[in-house]
């Protein structure tokens, strides 16, 4: 899931969340059964904004002698009725506890039992993430027909609200949903379309999903849209948009195809289901990647005239969740970060592959900066059991530290390891809810790399690297000598960290690299190089996950611009030298601008550049009009109308 960016980090405030009194134990329930299977039946009314009809949950007991059976059944729901195997049954419904009880009997382990409850509910329960999920009827505003439709949001715990059903990861089951709304409306749901039936003046529409699932990803969408198919590789697309949108689909969602093809590979496994629906709804913010049927947020559909594909990084995201968090699920919220984690790397490994080094660095960047910005408020290991409440996981330690913890990993023991043992854990528990041990184990033994040291450091205490490094060039022994301290404070139980990591010198043009490991809280070493050093760069290629507190010296600043090997670092430096150039500057940042054409360049802005006011640089603008990247474009338009 995606959310907007004023609802990531739910869990601010002014003490750590995570720690008592704030934070209490919260692990997954007890589980009195084995869920099977979930079939929903409702028919929507959206003038009176109800929505009435039955659920049946198939469930075989995992223990004999339960007396009384619990679903769960949020607020907002009228239960009318239940029946256990086709005979009416007495109840109880706490919607404070949002609890569903009805006398079984006290059958023995293994006994089936199908409980039908009918219901009502239809209540507004807003957005689900920081918000009460659930039902959402869309707003309707005058001058927009495409406003109006429903759509439902489950994570993390919020489909009791509209639905009776075991509402909690922990356990996976089969689903359909036959949902019956007016005519001139469509639905989409989860799996494939079974039927599409004309009832009077209204339509049914049913889908069904043959694998099983956690139920929080169960999900239907309805109301009048533009709808686009597609295939790929015997998979049905779908792209869904609000009524009048359709001309925005191609330059939304043209790269999916690609995203398809390229996560199946990274992960050895196949797009796992026989559909994929991208479903653009109105009030959405975000998205969420109910299985084979994702909504997105419709502000984020674009014309192509703000930038290139600029809802990839959407896409990518929820589309990564098929595997990570619908393939395999997290059996408790404690363990968000295997879901959104993943999601998130997945995302920038996708930019790697599509967009180039330049982008990924870029990406990696603002993943690391994201998550130093939270860590300045609290910190927290990444998998915990203590927290304020299960929303409160949805934060930039689950999004974007998971994903650099990742990508620390990956580029600690390569891609190839790093696949294999990503493939292990996809196959190992398809169709399985998974603790951060299950990730661990498989990435042990399908990359040969023993990863709890790893993890012991990463994943299951808090924090990060601080790092602070100087060096200096000793012309006699022609070494330059780099000192390296980790600054974080251990008070909290932040390690100090072990890091296989490189150094690179510039010198007269050429970047040489280093293999040294940081252990300690002071380190030093001594790297040989038969030449004056220009620049020496720790981390060089961006290799792990660290707060580096570092500023290049003026007399670096060239050398770093013209030859580092990332970047970001290659900007930073360009950036810094256009503060106040003097005119060997300028000519020399333009040689270098010159030279970057590329698509995704290494400099995507000139806006320093152009804040110069130089009429000088105008034949430069005026050939940056035709650049091959949209941001330089656009800066060249800027500075040539003297914005």
């Amino acid at each position: 899931m995606i959310t907007t960016p004023l609802l990531l980090g739910l869990a601010i405030q002014q003490a750590n969340p995570f720690l008592p009194p704030r934070a209490t134990y919260r692990v997954a329930p007890n589980r009195q059964f084995d869920l099977q299977h979930v079939l929903i039946n409702i028919d929507v009314d959206e003038p009176t904004r109800t929505v009435k009809g039955h659920s049946e949950n198939t469930l075989t007991l995992i223990k004999s002698g339960v007396e009384n059976l619990v679903l769960h059944a949020g607020k907002g729901m009228k239960v009318s009725a239940v029946w256990v195997n086709g005979s009416q049954a007495p109840f109880n419904h706490d919607p404070t506890k949002e609890e569903l009880s009805t006398p079984i009997g006290k059958p023995v382990k293994g006994t089936k039992r199908v409980i039908k409850t009918a219901y009502e509910c239809g209540k507004d329960q807003g957005g689900g993430f920081g918000a009460e999920g659930g039902w959402h009827w869309i707003a309707k505003r005058a001058n927009d027909p495409s406003r109006i439709g429903f759509w439902t949001q489950g994570e993390s715990n919020y489909n009791r609200r509209w639905f009776p059903t075991w509402d909690y990861p922990n356990d996976f089951a089969t689903s359909e949903t036959i949902t019956t709304v007016q005519k001139d409306w469509s639905v989409m749901g989860n799996g494939r379309l079974v039927s599409e039936k004309p009832v009077g003046n209204k339509v049914t529409y049913h889908w069904k999903m043959d694998v099983p699932h956690a139920t929080y990803l169960t999900a239907i969408y309805g109301g009048p849209f533009d709808i686009q198919k597609d295939k790929w590789e015997g998979v049905d697309l779908w792209y869904v948009v609000p009524k009048g949108r359709g001309n925005l689909i191609p330059t939304s969602f043209g790269d999916t195809k690609d995203m398809l093809g390229f996560f199946s590979k990274v992960t050895g496994v196949k797009y796992p289901y026989n559909k994929y629906a991208q479903n653009a709804m109105h009030d959405f913010g975000g998205g969420m990647e109910n299985i084979s049927n994702t909504i997105l947020g419709a502000g984020a559909l674009t014309d192509g005239k703000n930038g290139f594909m600029t809802m990839s990084s959407l896409n990518a995201h929820e589309l990564a969740h098929q595997w990570f968090g619908d393939l395999v699920s997290c059996k408790s919220w404690g363990h968000t970060w295997l879901n959104e984690s993943f999601a998130t790397y997945m995302q920038i490994m996708y930019f790697e592959h599509a967009r180039g080094p330049h982008e990924f660095a870029r990406e990696v960047q603002e993943a690391i900066g994201s998550y130093l910005g939270e860590s300045r408020r609290y910190k927290r290991p990444l998998a915990t059991d203590f927290m304020p409440n299960d929303d409160a996981m949805f934060d930039s330690h689950s999004y974007p530290k998971g994903a650099m913890v990742m990508h620390t990993l990956r580029r600690m023991i390569g891609d190839e390891p790093f696949r294999n043992g990503l493939n292990l854990y996809l196959t190992r528990h398809r169709h399985q809810p998974v603790e951060t041990h299950d990730l661990m184990q498989a990435l042990t033994d399908g990359s040969g790399f023993n990863c709890q040291p790893f993890f012991e450091q990463w994943v299951w205490k808090p924090g990060h690297p601080v790092i602070e490094y100087s060096w200096t060039y000793d012309a006699t022994t022609k070494t330059a000598k780099v000192a390296v301290q980790q600054k974080q404070d251990t008070t909290d139980g932040t390690p100090i960290y072990r890091i296989p990591t490189k150094v690179a010198v510039i010198s007269q043009g050429k970047v040489s690299r280093h293999n040294i490991e940081l252990s300690k809280t002071e380190d030093e070493f001594s790297i040989p190089s038969a030449t004056a050093v220009d620049a020496v760069i720790l981390d060089p290629d961006g290799d792990f996950l660290r707060e580096m507190k570092h500023t290049f010296a003026p007399s670096e600043l060239r050398a770093v611009a013209e030859f580092a090997p990332n970047a970001v670092q290659r900007a930073t430096a360009m950036n810094a030298l256009l503060e106040s150039p003097d005119d060997a500057t300028v000519d020399f940042a333009v040689r270098l601008f010159k030279a970057d054409s590329g698509q995704f360049p290494v400099f995507i802005s000139t806006r320093r550049l152009a804040n110069l006011k130089k009429d000088s640089l105008k034949p430069f603008f005026e050939a940056e009009k035709s650049h091959k990247c949209f941001e330089r474009r656009r800066d060249a338009e800027r500075a040539l109308a003297g914005n």
